[in-house]
């Protein structure tokens, strides 16, 4: 009602309920068989990478293997072209061509050498075509040692033929090095090129993975700690705003039954409150009017007294005619300020009287005028100018008595702390009822220090005061709306900050009254 209302920190009135939504509803159980899945997947693919370079290693090894096969191959060929070369030059330097049988077994020597020689040298000719010539040549050569009267004309081109052969099996044998160096190139790339991948496929999936592992249980541990010291802040008394929920999966339920329980205690503890409230203020009202009653026994006695007396004396004037007005004896003065005692004492028992819990037809004005009248007699209101515009025709309300006294008192005593210690204008404070359509308004209007806005938006919060300690307990405007509401009616609060406050507080016409009022 003003920048010292009486509220309760924040709370929403209703926890909002998460449900599970594609990923983000996952349980943690199925987030890390996620995670697990994932790493099988990333190992699977890895495989598949190190598979492939493995079978190109794989094929540069037996590109290798072969390559080095064909060098044993060669090196054979090499060795039967040397050991043909030797025997034809010794057949050729000790050949004696007088000698018919020595150069027929030297034709036969050279012969079966030089077959060898083609036979092997027809296979290599399969991978080097470039030795193709050379096979021509010696079979020619062979052909014409073998067809003419042997010479050593014809041993000298055999051994030609064989020397030409061995430079071009020189020029193979370097072709096959570098052949060789190449795959060896080729498979130490490989080898380095799988080391890395190798290297790499580790760090990265180490990396990866272990950093969804580390943020997955962080993350878990993070919020299991938020869970549990809200449920410690719970049990020590927070009610404040609910716990955030992040997660959708097991700990994002624990996390909404957690709210479930703080608002369901919060609900509780402020039904709880209201009931100690109305207990208390139908047992303070109890406590006045029984006190009031003894005080106005104890006071009519002597007033009567006193009364009947000045009454006496009145009479006795009359009798003697002596109706003086101008005598200082004045026994009407006596009775008239008799009677207003009488009076007040009389309407502090009337309202001190306990009312029905029970809704039932009230005259609003005549319970606004009676409770205005009470707490006058408070010291507070000693120097507030307490304004009461009601209307006349204003029907009757359907609501508990009770519920209307109690909150009309808690807004005029935070009205009247509003504008305690300010002296710039005078304390004011007006009451007014009217008509609109199917409720009677209330509308209670200082002119005290106001409130700001960012403490309106906080006016109805259970526990939240802007009263120094002792003096405000920050449940009486949220014990007021909870009455209000409860009758069918609602309340409202308009403040500015230096220019005081508007209440105003709506309740439901009785339903006779507003059928009649439509008919008229």
């Amino acid at each position: 009602m003003h920048d010292k209302a009486d509220k309760e920190t924040h709370t929403e009135t209703s926890v909002p309920v998460s449900h599970p939504k594609l990923l983000g509803g996952m349980s943690v159980r199925t987030k890390g068989i996620g995670l697990m899945i994932l790493f099988l997947i990333y190992t699977l693919f890895a495989g598949l990478i190190m598979a492939r370079e493995r079978n190109v290693l794989y094929q540069d090894l037996q590109q290798l293997e072969a390559v080095h096969a064909e060098e044993e191959r060669q090196f054979a060929l090499n060795m039967l072209v040397t050991r043909a070369i030797l025997i034809v030059n010794d057949n050729y330097y000790s050949l004696n061509e007088k000698n018919l049988p020595d150069l027929k077994s030297a034709v036969r020597t050279i012969a079966v050498q030089t077959n060898t020689v083609l036979v092997n040298l027809g296979r290599a000719a399969q991978l080097y075509p470039v030795l193709s010539d050379n096979i021509v040549t010696l079979q020619a050569n062979l052909e014409d040692l073998a067809g003419k009267p042997a010479s050593r004309q014809a041993i000298g081109r055999v051994r030609d033929s064989l020397h030409v052969l061995v430079v071009d099996l020189d020029q193979v044998t370097n072709q096959m090095r570098k052949r060789k160096q190449v795959l060896l190139e080729q498979y130490h790339r490989a080898f380095d090129s799988i080391s890395l991948i190798w290297s790499f496929t580790a760090a990265v999936g180490i990396v990866f993975i272990g950093s969804l592992v580390m943020i997955f249980v962080t993350r878990l541990a993070w919020d299991i700690r938020r869970v549990q010291d809200r449920a410690l802040a719970i049990i020590e008394g927070y009610r404040g705003k609910p716990l955030k929920v992040t997660r959708r999966d097991e700990l994002g339920s624990l996390m909404n039954a957690v709210n479930k329980m703080q608002l369901e205690l919060r609900q509780n503890e402020m039904q709880m409150e209201l009931i100690r409230q109305q207990r208390f203020h139908k047992e303070k009202m109890a406590a006045v009017g029984s006190l009031a009653a003894v005080v106005a026994h104890e006071l009519n006695n002597p007033l009567s007294a006193i009364v009947g007396a000045a009454q006496a004396m009145v009479d006795q004037r009359i009798a003697h005619g002596r109706g003086d007005r101008r005598s200082t004896n004045h026994p009407d003065m006596i009775i008239e300020q008799a009677r207003r005692v009488m009076n007040i004492t009389r309407q502090i028992s009337e309202f001190s009287t306990p009312q029905s819990n029970e809704p039932e037809f009230l005259d609003l004005n005549n319970l606004i005028r009676s409770t205005a009248k009470f707490i006058s007699f408070d010291r507070r209101f000693g120097t507030i100018e307490l304004v009461l515009d009601l209307d006349a025709q204003l029907p009757a309300v359907y609501a508990v008595g009770d519920h209307i006294t109690q909150v009309i008192i808690n807004l005029l005593v935070n009205a009247a702390d509003a504008m305690e210690g300010r002296a710039d204008s005078k304390p004011r404070i007006a009451i007014s009822t009217r008509l609109r359509e199917e409720y009677a308004v209330v509308t209670v209007t200082d002119n005290g220090t106001g409130m700001n806005r960012s403490t309106l938006e906080r006016v109805f919060e259970e526990y939240f005061t802007t009263k120094p300690l002792g003096k405000g307990s920050g449940i009486g405007l949220a014990v007021s709306k909870s009455l209000i509401e409860s009758d069918g009616g609602d309340i409202g609060i308009e403040s500015e900050l230096g220019s005081g406050t508007v209440v105003t507080l709506r309740l439901p016409i009785a339903k006779d009254d507003l059928n009649a009022l439509k008919e008229a």
